[in-house]
């Protein structure tokens, strides 16, 4: 099936034009289109500050549970902290960690082994609260669903507090001492998309003041690889946090950049997302988060090498199973998905590794366009983790499935779910009758093209402005433009397993073309034009800069 080419409309308004902004003509274009129309919006995208963070006491819980730590610190109670096995929840025990650490607190960190605990609070650690005397217990990326431990922590007379990002079923939540999530009807803290490590962050702003910007690095990791939205308080945090991460400055980072070959030191979200992100889930996909954890928070280097190699090599591990299973789940895909049906894939199987799940999920909402549930199962009960493309809200879709799921807890565009086996085809029609309610169109694959260019348009300055719109992630995504009648200037050479390098030229002006995920099969004649989307990419090597074409689909003119 083609891909859907979709020009971007302009915004509502009129557009913002003054001589003395020095941006281009086509930056003017291309920023009213993106709806930044007036000059305090333009000035915030292209110069992020730390000034415009908003005032964490705005969240509601917020002072309460400052006020709650303060008084366990002074009296020297000890304090628990419960984060969880993904990369956010790892970042977030991290920062918490760091954080009391600071403030001379007494505190054990905790993060539950998947196998072991599965997802949410562990009674594992209500069990080692009660033994070491916790009095605190603040959990981090977890616990908005934590109906029954919140209680039975209660009862043995430690506080709970909650820091979760995620949505609260039904309004209604566990009984505990505070709740810090935006997403409460109630809150009146003016952004709503700050990760669970975002939001450990907000608590440690209200706690050590500027002192917290030093823990950027935690937080710009926990948004890109939880997908949060790159727009608001999100955009600054990350911008801020790659800085960090590019100094080098925190030993576990610098040490695990180190074993990953990553040398350059203006960091990119891509960089986060694709390689020091996988490293960090590895370690909760394949054993335990507790090495990831240590990593972060050691201020020993010796320590910290060992950490990052056993990382690096539980990544390998985690690459080569997530291999398999998706051999396996394709097969699936194309033995039972009947996609005139069926519009979320649901594929399962025995013995299937939980750790790489979320991943596979990913692997297939990449292939087929379509949101994904991928289950692994253990007997009678299986552990699914769900991932889902823009237009179909996998949270309220799984909402609609709830009595056909033992648990399920998650956002717009990942969850995770606890399913009987029983109730497993029933699951797969149920969420799929819930398909049928969204728009066709969001099922189909389709490319948001900014605008119609000429490959001479793509001046020095206009490419330069460019890269003062980075860091691009979701919310905020890369420039894309369409230019028509190209040719290929230099036959197509291959650049891994499917993709392709090139040179193509409109007579005018010649570029590098490089397009690393080639779908249907095109030819490339050097006699007939055909017209490609892409974004640009500016290369700096020595002093030299350069730009490459990073081609997003490409069709034959008619």
């Amino acid at each position: 099936m083609p891909t859907i080419w979709e020009q971007t409309k302009p915004s509502t308004g009129p557009a913002f034009f003054t001589s003395e902004l020095p941006y281009s003509e086509l930056m003017r274009k291309f920023l009213h289109l993106r709806g930044f129309q007036t000059e305090e919006t333009i000035q915030k995208l292209f110069s992020p500050s730390l000034d415009h963070l908003h005032d964490p006491f705005l969240m509601k819980g917020m002072k309460q549970s400052v006020k709650r730590i303060l008084s366990a610190i002074d009296r020297g109670e000890m304090i628990l902290i419960h984060g969880d096995y993904d990369v956010d929840g790892i970042t977030g025990a991290s920062l918490l960690s760091r954080t009391f650490q600071k403030l001379n607190a007494r505190f054990i960190p905790f993060l539950p082994i998947r196998k072991r605990d599965g997802y949410g609070v562990s009674q594992e650690a209500i069990k080692l609260a009660k033994e070491k005397g916790v009095t605190l217990f603040v959990t981090v990326d977890c616990g908005i669903t934590a109906f029954e431990e919140a209680k039975e922590a209660k009862q043995a007379g430690i506080d709970v507090i909650i820091i979760d990002h995620h949505r609260i079923h039904g309004g209604v939540m566990p009984e505990a001492f505070e709740i810090i999530n935006p997403l409460q009807e109630d809150c009146p803290y003016p952004f709503k998309e700050l990760s669970a490590c975002g939001l450990a962050f907000k608590l440690a702003q209200a706690l050590l003041g500027q002192g917290a910007y030093e823990l950027l690095d935690l937080v710009a990791l926990s948004c890109v690889c939880d997908i949060a939205p790159l727009t608001d308080e999100n955009r600054i945090l990350v911008a801020f946090g790659l800085q960090k991460l590019g100094a080098r400055s925190q030993i576990g980072f610098k040490s695990l950049c180190e074993v990953a070959g990553l040398r350059r030191r203006k960091m990119t979200t891509a960089d986060l997302g694709f390689i020091l992100g996988p490293r960090i889930n590895a370690s909760g996909r394949m054993s335990s988060p507790e090495t990831a954890l240590k990593l972060l928070t050691t201020n020993n280097s010796g320590e910290a090498e060992q950490l990052a190699k056993f990382l690096d090599e539980e990544n390998k591990a985690r690459q080569k199973e997530e291999r398999s299973l998706l051999k396996h789940a394709l097969q699936a895909v194309e033995r039972e998905i009947n996609f005139n049906r069926d519009r979320v894939i649901v594929v399962w199987g025995d013995g299937w590794h939980e750790g790489v799940i979320g991943i596979v999920a990913q692997r297939l909402v990449e292939y087929f366009s379509r949101p994904a549930v991928v289950v692994a199962f253990d007997g009678e009960t299986g552990k699914a983790s769900g991932r889902s493309i823009r237009g179909f809200h996998l949270f309220h879709g799984l909402e609609y499935c709830k009595e056909l799921l033992a648990e399920f807890g998650g956002h717009e565009l990942a969850a995770g779910v606890t399913i009987k086996q029983k109730n497993i085809q029933a699951f797969r029609e149920k969420i799929n009758e819930y398909a049928k309610t969204i728009s066709p169109d969001a099922f189909m694959k389709s490319i948001q093209i900014d605008l119609e260019i000429s490959l001479q348009e793509l001046s020095p300055q206009f490419v330069r402005e460019l890269a003062l719109l980075e860091p691009f992630g979701a919310g905020h995504s890369k420039p894309v433009f369409l230019t028509r009648n190209v040719w290929t200037k230099r036959p197509p050479e291959r650049l891994g397993s499917n993709g392709l390098r090139w040179w193509v030229s409109d007579g005018a002006m010649t570029f590098e073309a490089v397009w690393r995920s080639r779908g249907p099969a095109l030819s490339f004649p050097e006699s007939e034009p055909y017209t490609i989307v892409y974004s640009p990419k500016l290369n700096s090597w020595d002093g030299i800069d350069s730009l490459t074409l990073e081609i997003r689909d490409a069709r034959q003119e008619p």
